[in-house]
């Protein structure tokens, strides 16, 4: 059975119930209202009727009295029995009870007596049929009969249509989520618009879930074709220079060349599949940071020592600039990496002739890591995507072979976002760029 169906069911029956415990309450509470409003007009109408009587030698004397009036008898007596008035004929006889309301079964029914002495051994006797609730019920019963249906039809619609109402976005949902994997369309989307309830807030999360499923799977399939694309080449150079090798064997000096030719690309796969395995490692959240108090502006020294034969060939000024003793606690072997992959790039980038200046300082408990150069620049719209993967502004525009494959500066953001920091990046084209590295110096 559907949700809609089971929605329906039970809402016609708490209607159905309520409806009836609605009667009930009401028949009881009216008849007691009724049973005391009865009570009521016979006292007052008794007493009333009192104040316009009046005994005097055994006399009776009264003006203008009607013995029936709104349901109620009145009648006079003594202690012979009836002197005047009007007493029903069903009604049945009792003793006179003076100033106490009597409630007395009579052959048909039920009667109300109240007795009230008016002098000289004379008493009024007011008397009513007392209310029945029963009865009434019994004469409201036809009516019940034909609204207490009515009601649970109207109930049963009333319910059917709200639920199909409140369904209807989720019809939709299941609509386009069968859409989507009967056509593997992860660029559809629910759209159900603007709503505070529930069905529509799930609509939306379904919605932001496909977004991210459909640029994850996306990424991924740019992620493979990158990475194939990038392997590939290296693998073609190293079967070409093997094959050329083979040719040569008897050629001390063809050889060397082909292996050396083929110790690069194969140092650059290495590389490669070093970087991809990083990234692997923090989208799977299991990139681990391995930290240690050490010298920040040892490892630069360091760092910056290392690339200065590589700066050199192109002419470039290799500075760096940093306090004597700046300590942090961080992953040694990360952060030295972060600093190679910026200045590869800076030096790959940069102009002949050109500088490229390293900063390693502390600002509010923060280390803080900036590389300047001023090399070729990026242009206002690349330098968004320049942390995507696998992306390049212009790959031809260097002439540095060993430049990556568009990951070093991704691997950078994620390391330093490991480290709980952040990176940025400055640029104008044709001028040069800054890189800054901010994070945590003691966590």
């Amino acid at each position: 059975m559907t949700i809609k169906k089971r929605i329906v069911i039970w809402y016609t029956i708490w209607m159905t119930l309520l409806v009836v415990i609605t009667f009930a309450v009401f028949f009881s509470l009216s008849g007691v209202m009724v049973e005391r409003r009865a009570i009521r007009t016979l006292e007052e109408a008794v007493h009333d009727a009192a104040d316009d009587i009046r005994v005097r030698d055994g006399r009776i004397r009264y003006d203008d009295i009607d013995f029936f009036d709104d349901g109620v008898y009145l009648s006079i007596w003594d202690e012979t029995g009836l002197v005047g008035g009007r007493f029903p004929d069903d009604a049945p006889s009792s003793g006179v009870v003076e100033g106490r309301l009597q409630n007395l079964e009579g052959e048909y029914g039920s009667w109300y007596f109240l007795d009230i002495p008016i002098g000289e051994g004379f008493y009024l006797r007011g008397a009513e049929r007392a209310y029945d609730i029963g009865s009434v019920f019994s004469s409201m019963q036809f009516v019940i009969l034909i609204l207490l249906p009515l009601l649970v039809i109207l109930a049963a619609l009333g319910g059917y249509l709200i639920v199909k109402r409140s369904f209807s976005p989720a019809d939709k949902v299941i609509e386009t989520a069968g859409d989507i994997a009967n056509s593997d369309d992860l660029s559809k989307r629910i759209g159900l618009g603007n709503g505070n309830d529930e069905i529509h807030q799930m609509a939306s999360a379904f919605d932001n879930m496909l977004e991210r499923i459909e640029n994850a799977f996306e990424k991924e399939k740019q992620f493979t074709s990158d990475a194939s694309h990038e392997l590939r080449t290296p693998i073609s150079v190293i079967l070409a220079q093997a094959d050329y090798a083979a040719g040569h064997v008897a050629e001390q000096d063809k050889m060397e060349e082909a292996l050396g030719v083929i110790s690069r690309q194969a140092e650059k796969m290495s590389r490669l599949v070093s970087e991809l395995l990083a990234l692997a490692r923090s989208d799977k959240g299991t990139l681990q940071v391995k930290r240690e108090r050490f010298s920040l502006s040892e490892l630069g020294d360091v760092v910056v020592s290392s690339m200065e034969d590589r700066a050199e060939k192109k002419g470039i000024s290799l500075t760096l600039k940093t306090s004597s003793n700046i300590m942090v606690n961080a992953d040694q072997e990360m952060i030295a990496r972060v600093m190679i992959n910026l200045l590869s790039n800076a030096i790959a980038y940069g102009k002949e002739g050109g500088f490229v200046l390293v900063r390693i300082g502390m600002k509010d408990g923060e280390a803080v890591i900036s590389v300047e150069d001023n090399g070729i620049g990026i242009a206002s719209e690349h330098l968004g995507r320049i942390w995507d993967r696998f992306y390049q502004v212009n790959p031809a525009r260097t002439v540095d072979s060993s430049s990556g494959a568009g990951l070093g500066l991704p691997i950078v953001k994620e390391i330093i976002a490991a480290h709980g920091g952040k990176v940025s990046a400055e640029s104008t084209l044709g001028q040069g760029s800054l890189f800054t590295v901010v994070f945590p110096s003691d966590e």
